[in-house]
């Protein structure tokens, strides 16, 4: 295997994935009464090959989903897979019911390099003939799915709720349970040739709230066709629904679909488009729990999502010039806190340990730092092997990003036998009152002292991280006398609440300005040198500009210069950063930021003899 660049480790594990169906045909098999896709001849100028292959062109970088009509009525559909899988290189998924496919023709498809199909079954046994008007049709898309299986080519079902198996459906996840398929695809038409067939949006609702119980009672993966997009705050308990949706900023426009005046109070309006068209007159709940928010915020599907955020890869600058990649694990996400600026999702299941542990070895094996984190780590049964993984299999350092609540003496002595090389305590005030009302979490402020203490009895270098934000800005210079009185062996991390992901809301009552937090900044400094408190985490990308270091940390000045494209996007470069003598070591601006409050805080920085000394002059553009 190749070594990544250090520019290409910080981009790993970052893509998201995107579907685009390409039609082979519009006739089928079956005749399902809600379906507004059949038609009952073909149009030669739609099917014919060339046409075909020019809609596969055009699907971009998106993952290509051959879909009908029944795809598998055409001839020639071993070569359209080929063919998207040649000339695109990615993924090939395939939308059938799977009724005229045999090992053989199984076999040929996979080979092709077909993926994943997505097998239609709109009921189990006979109730699913009734319905497609096949007699005999469910058994062959049974023995179909299962041709596909032993061809090695992943499953996946798709089910829409329409009034004639709303009461049928209950009986599936246990039925599914028992058959190699990863994931079930419930979808809910909203028009259909014979309207009548379609449920009311309050029916649907109570239908999915159902079988979201009866998929968690037979543990049957269930997300909603992307096809199918509903409002959370139609269902009794939104959160609980929360594995269904995935709401992402900028979400709203979509075509079909209208917000109503509610939606304006709802935590939501910038990324549910509210309801279909046809439904329109349904009455409306608007969410104003910014945690309930929390939950909806998904990118993808769970399974996706969890891949997306088992680690982030980050680049750690010294003042040498050197450079060093450290892997953040997280291998668990659940939390017993709940800070309004935390970018994880914290709702998530935990990862598998093997998705984990094969994390962790990767990372160690290219000698890189990992940091183990979460979520809450300490929360994980199986943190100490994590730890011991690590370090056997050649990290650099380990260290814990925790809020130390759990952490007592003989969790701190396991951490010391197995070699932990720092311990990352979150903490974000100086006093139980108004840490507690930071994490939502009343009482964990002196579990985590206590936790800090037994963290240094056992010998364990501890790192305390603060994270300025609105709410504890004007106390940081309290927060070091407290450090430096009650930890005085310990270090302070300083770093600024980063609009990095949609889970961290983009408002002024959560994230000040740099101009607003600097005073505070730099009176905290000045007691930190003064008590001998060492301050770090301005080389990171959650630290200041350089331009707005403040002097004391001139130093920092003398990082190297950060790998081009490494940040991916996710900071912006102002007019004045053009010609600073900064920009090579600076990531810029966070793009939430940016949005937020504009780009006129950054200055031009300009050296003219070694950086970090006293020939800076600094200029406003």
């Amino acid at each position: 295997m190749t070594e990544p660049s250090l520019a290409e480790w910080g981009m790993q594990n970052t893509q998201r994935r995107r579907e685009a169906r390409v039609y082979t045909n519009r006739t089928c098999n079956q005749n399902c009464g809600f379906c507004n896709r059949r038609s009952p001849r073909e149009k030669p100028e739609f099917v014919r090959p060339r046409a075909v292959r020019e809609r596969i062109d055009s699907a971009a970088d998106a993952c290509v989903v051959l879909t009908g009509g029944e795809p598998t009525l055409r001839r020639d559909l071993v070569d359209m897979v080929a063919y998207a899988c040649s000339t695109q290189g990615r993924a090939v998924h395939l939308e059938t019911n799977a009724t005229l496919i045999d090992a053989h023709y199984a076999r040929r498809l996979a080979e092709a390099g077909l993926s994943l199909a997505r097998v239609h079954l709109p009921a189990w046994g006979e109730d699913a003939d009734r319905i497609t008007n096949d007699p005999g049709g469910f058994r062959a898309a049974l023995a179909g799915l299962h041709a596909l299986a032993d061809a090695g080519v992943r499953l996946e079902v798709s089910t829409p709720l329409v009034s004639k198996n709303a009461s049928l459906v209950m009986d599936m996840p246990q039925q599914l349970s028992g058959l190699p398929v990863e994931t079930w695809v419930v979808g809910i038409p909203f028009e259909a040739s014979d309207s009548a067939s379609l449920l009311s949006l309050s029916d649907a609702a109570l239908t999915l709230d159902a079988l979201v119980r009866q998929c968690q009672r037979w543990r049957v993966s269930l997300r909603l066709d992307p096809h199918t997009v509903l409002p959370p705050c139609i269902f009794p308990e939104p959160k609980r629904l929360s594995r269904l949706f995935a709401l992402t900023r900028g979400g709203k426009d979509r075509q079909g679909y209208a917000q109503k005046a509610e939606c304006t109070s709802c935590t939501l309006v910038d990324r549910c488009p509210g309801l279909p068209n046809p439904h329109l007159d349904h009455p409306l709940r608007p969410i104003r729990d910014d945690r309930v928010r929390r939950r909806l915020s998904l990118l993808s599907t769970v399974k996706e999502q969890i891949e997306r955020e088992l680690y982030q890869d980050e680049i750690k600058r010294d003042l040498a010039g050197g450079m060093v990649v450290c892997r953040s694990v997280r291998i668990g996400f659940r939390c017993n806190q709940s800070c309004a600026f935390c970018f994880v999702s914290t709702h998530l299941p935990d990862a598998d340990d093997a998705m984990v542990e094969a994390a962790i070895v990767d990372a160690a094996r290219r000698n890189a730092e990992i940091a183990l984190s979460g979520g809450e780590p300490t929360l994980h049964p199986r943190l100490l092997d994590f730890l011991e993984l690590a370090k056997r299999e050649g990290a650099s350092a380990v260290e814990l990003q925790t809020n130390a609540t759990r952490i007592d003496e003989p969790l701190a002595k396991g951490l010391k036998d197995r070699d932990l090389d720092l311990a990352f305590v979150s903490l974000h005030a100086e006093h139980a009152a108004l840490s507690d009302s930071i994490t939502g979490a009343p009482g964990t402020f002196d579990k985590t002292v206590r936790g800090i203490e037994a963290l240094q009895r056992a010998g364990v270098p501890v790192r305390v991280n603060w994270v300025f934000h609105q709410a504890n800005l004007r106390y940081f210079k309290a927060f070091v006398v407290f450090v430096a009185e009650r930890f005085p062996e310990a270090e302070v991390s300083v770093s600024f609440v980063a609009p990095s992901t949609d889970l961290v809301p983009r408002t002024k009552q959560l994230i000040p300005r740099y101009t607003e937090v600097l005073p505070h900044l730099s009176a905290g400094m000045a007691e930190a040198k003064r008590r001998g408190i060492r301050l770090n985490g301005f080389e990171s990308m959650c630290g200041l500009p350089l331009c707005l270091v403040p002097e004391e940390l001139n130093p920092w000045m003398h990082m190297s210069e950060a790998p081009d494209g490494y940040v991916g996007g996710e900071t912006v470069w102002a007019e004045a950063c053009e010609a600073c003598t900064l920009r090579g070591r600076c990531f810029g601006l966070r793009r939430g930021y940016a949005e937020l409050y504009g780009t006129g805080e950054l200055r031009t920085v300009r050296g003219a003899g070694e950086l970090g000394t006293a020939d800076f002059r600094e200029e406003t553009p």
